[in-house]
């Protein structure tokens, strides 16, 4: 086996797993992002969009642990979506310190336009397994993540 075909195999076949599942994520995320081109928002704009649209009024304290980025980032983010006119921010109604956040009649259109985005990825991921290996790799990943999730 020369050096070359090694390390490639190394890297896909033999690597360490948190090498794996980094490259799973990167390369699904670089097709979610292409896709997103005309748009003109990233990976994590989009996915805050459809977290808000599920969920109108969320608080930002509220977004970190689910995109798993601390306060200042989720202020950015924030602060990128609402100059784009895409969210507003609105006092608590029971305690004004807090902000809720909502979409835009603009940021509500362009969630609904982006939403198949995610059956449309996770079908290009079915292609290449079968139903029963696709579910057993959501099982393991959800597995993995509750092997290291801090309380």
């Amino acid at each position: 086996m020369d050096k070359e075909t090694g390390l490639e195999e190394w890297q896909w076949e033999k690597g360490p797993i948190g090498r794996l599942v980094k490259t799973g994520y990167i390369t699904l995320r670089r097709e979610v992002e292409e896709l997103l081109v005309p748009t003109g928002l990233t990976h994590t704009q989009w996915s805050v969009l459809g977290i808000i649209r599920h969920f109108p009024g969320i608080m930002p304290s509220q977004l970190e642990p689910i995109l798993m980025i601390e306060r200042p980032s989720v202020t950015s983010l924030l602060n990128g979506l609402a100059g784009k006119g895409l969210i507003v921010r609105k006092e608590h109604p029971k305690d004004g310190r807090y902000k809720q956040i909502y979409l835009t009649d603009a940021g509500r259109t362009l969630a609904e336009e982006t939403q198949h985005l995610t059956a449309l990825i996770e079908e290009r991921v079915k292609e290449g397994m079968t139903a029963d290996e696709f579910e057993t790799l959501k099982t393991l990943l959800v597995k993995l993540v509750g092997l290291f999730k801090k309380e």
